[in-house]
């Protein structure tokens, strides 16, 4: 007993001196990626590289933390990738509504970028959603298949205004901004949006819808602009009408996906790779690799992260989110 006592006491006065760092959860600054291999043999390797939860470039449950969050873990992922000559293949396992729409277009770019620059073969593997944001990543992918029972779609931007003018009224409090133009405040909480603000806020709307819709006519090229268009209202669809309408190349699951980059990269036989924290589980193909994925978020939260999300314009299905 007294030993134990002692052995408490010199934990104790450690910890207090600051020798010793206890870490709950989390990712630190110095904690490296690490391979593991999860399916075949070879030299070569095919990496699965996980698309997961809300798209943003902050962690949405530590809004004031410098966490490594989605975006800059898919950057750290693919410039491991990139320095790797053995990584011969690269597979985008989505699972996401979508996010913010930089957040989106900028994992768009790091994708596309990665494979002009290592010219190996990408295909986008759409698990049980990969809607608005996570299609128009996906977009980059050399070709994207969906699970027979994957929802994608939802080709659009939206952006969250909430009114609690008269909320705030019923417990007396008045909001009275002293501001340095009449549109300074615009899309603001706290009071409706005028005619004009309206009109702003629908034209920046109408211009980022526009850049989706010319990606997917870029990307998917049996898709003129027109018809991009008249599907890109928002509506959402199961996969075989995805791959029907042309938004997508096949209905298929991810290990079929693995073996046909394989054959398309010309190798006879690769490894199947993963990169991952210590802690994190890789077992397999369908091992969740990722730090902590944000799987959710509520409506009304997104409102008040929009300070920390940066934009609050987004490429975001939201029949996805509890």
């Amino acid at each position: 007993m007294k030993a134990r006592r002692w052995i408490a006491a010199c934990v104790a006065a450690l910890v207090a001196a600051g020798c010793v760092t206890v870490r709950l959860g989390g990712r630190g600054a110095h904690d490296k990626l690490r391979e593991t291999t999860v399916q075949g043999r070879g030299w070569n390797k095919i990496l699965i590289l996980d698309l997961t939860g809300f798209l943003a470039d902050v962690d949405v449950r530590r809004p004031y933390a410098p966490p490594v969050t989605l975006l800059r873990d898919v950057e750290e992922k693919l410039r491991k990738a990139r320095k790797d000559r053995r990584v011969k293949a690269l597979v985008l396992r989505i699972n996401s509504p979508g996010g913010t729409v930089t957040a989106a277009d900028t994992i768009y770019r790091e994708i596309r970028r990665f494979k002009e620059e290592k010219r190996i073969p990408v295909a986008a593997q759409i698990m049980d959603v990969g809607a608005s944001g996570a299609y128009y990543a996906a977009l980059a992918a050399d070709r994207i298949v969906a699970q027979p029972t994957s929802i994608t779609g939802s080709i659009g931007v939206m952006v969250q205004k909430f009114n609690v003018e008269r909320l705030l009224a019923k417990v007396g409090v008045e909001n009275t901004p002293v501001k340095s133009g009449p549109h300074k405040d615009i899309g603001s909480p706290f009071r409706p949006a005028t005619p004009e603000e309206r009109r702003i806020l629908q034209e920046t709307v109408d211009a980022l819808h526009d850049r989706f819709v010319e990606r997917v006519a870029a990307e998917r090229p049996s898709l003129t602009p027109e018809r991009v268009r008249e599907l890109a209202d928002g509506r959402i669809f199961p996969a075989e009408q995805a791959r029907s309408l042309g938004l997508i190349d096949e209905v298929g699951y991810l290990d079929q996906t693995l073996e046909e980059v394989r054959r398309t990269a010309g190798l006879r036989k690769a490894r199947v790779v993963l990169y991952h924290l210590p802690s994190a589980y890789a077992d397999n193909i369908y091992s969740a690799a990722r730090f902590g994925p944000v799987t959710e978020i509520h409506l009304l939260d997104l409102r008040a992260l929009s300070p920390h999300l940066g934009s609050p314009f987004l490429y975001l299905w939201e029949g996805a989110l509890p």
